[in-house]
């Protein structure tokens, strides 16, 4: 069993995560994530990682740990450049699998977080192409090959960039063949109750929720999938801790939703949505 893990090292977006471990930005929210969580006082440390692209980021992270989960990926919808979103997810994705190569020898499993973009097929609005059952088999090939310029939607550099990390981890593990084994989780859009510190922004899904509420959409035309973030949080765990699934690409969703379904929620709890 790959369970009773003593360090576990949780990169994400927020911070370094050790005998729960999170890495950080910065100090300030690296002791926010400890604080956070009192009554592992002494269990969750952190440490700072400033660029999860550059090279050897992670070399010295990694030592002494069991096992590791990388959600850190940039959700960006505005930039310069496409290279500024795609460049640091793979070099984040891939980078951690190397570092975890050469330094991590205690290191049995490491899960990565995709997304459901990674699997499926969209055009370069992010509709999908055509209407069909999609598995964990398959790979969003727009995102993969569409050559991307300053012009390009927004939507799609994102596709691409979650599509490109993962299909680099797995390419990567593929030809160094290392002693732990890789496991992606691919969810859909993440609704749920947040545990960091919540700053300017919220963030990628709550934060796109949030610019539809001034005018409001209420076409009831479908956005997609959505899932519990806490449920995703679970599969994650589930995923260092089941021997079985080593290799696989784990897909998650709790069912399809349009922004007239959240904008329901909110009246219903007393505020003005449209």
């Amino acid at each position: 069993m790959l369970n009773g893990f003593r360090k576990i090292w949780v990169f994400f977006d927020q911070g370094r995560g050790g005998a729960l471990a999170t890495p950080a930005r910065n100090d300030g929210q690296g002791e926010f994530l400890e604080n956070r969580f009192p009554e592992f006082e002494g269990k969750v440390t952190h440490v700072n990682i400033a660029d999860i692209s550059k090279e050897g980021a992670y070399d010295d992270a990694v030592k002494g740990v069991d096992a590791i989960i990388h959600s850190a990926s940039p959700v960006v919808f505005s930039w310069e450049d496409p290279s500024e979103v795609v460049g640091p997810a793979v070099a984040g994705a891939t980078g951690i699998l190397k570092s975890a190569h050469k330094f991590g020898t205690k290191v049995k499993r490491v899960v990565l977080t995709s997304s459901s973009v990674a699997v499926h097929n969209c055009d370069y609005d992010g509709e999908q192409k055509e209407e069909r059952s999609w598995d964990e088999t398959e790979w969003n090939d727009t995102g993969l090959n569409a050559p991307l310029t300053k012009t390009s939607s927004p939507w799609l550099v994102y596709n691409a960039a979650k599509v490109r990390a993962e299909k680099a981890s797995w390419d990567f593990v593929e030809a160094a063949k290392p002693p732990f084994d890789l496991v992606t989780i691919l969810p859909s859009f993440n609704f749920g109750p947040y545990i960091h510190n919540v700053g300017k922004s919220l963030g990628s899904t709550p934060g796109m929720f949030l610019s539809t509420l001034p005018a409001g959409d209420t076409s009831g035309k479908l956005v997609g999938d959505w899932v519990d973030v806490r449920d995703s949080a679970k599969l994650h765990v589930l995923a260092l801790e089941s021997p079985t699934l080593g290799g696989e690409r784990l897909l998650s969703t709790n069912g399809l939703f349009a922004w007239q379904d959240l904008y329901d929620v909110l009246n219903a709890a007393g505020y003005d949505a449209p």
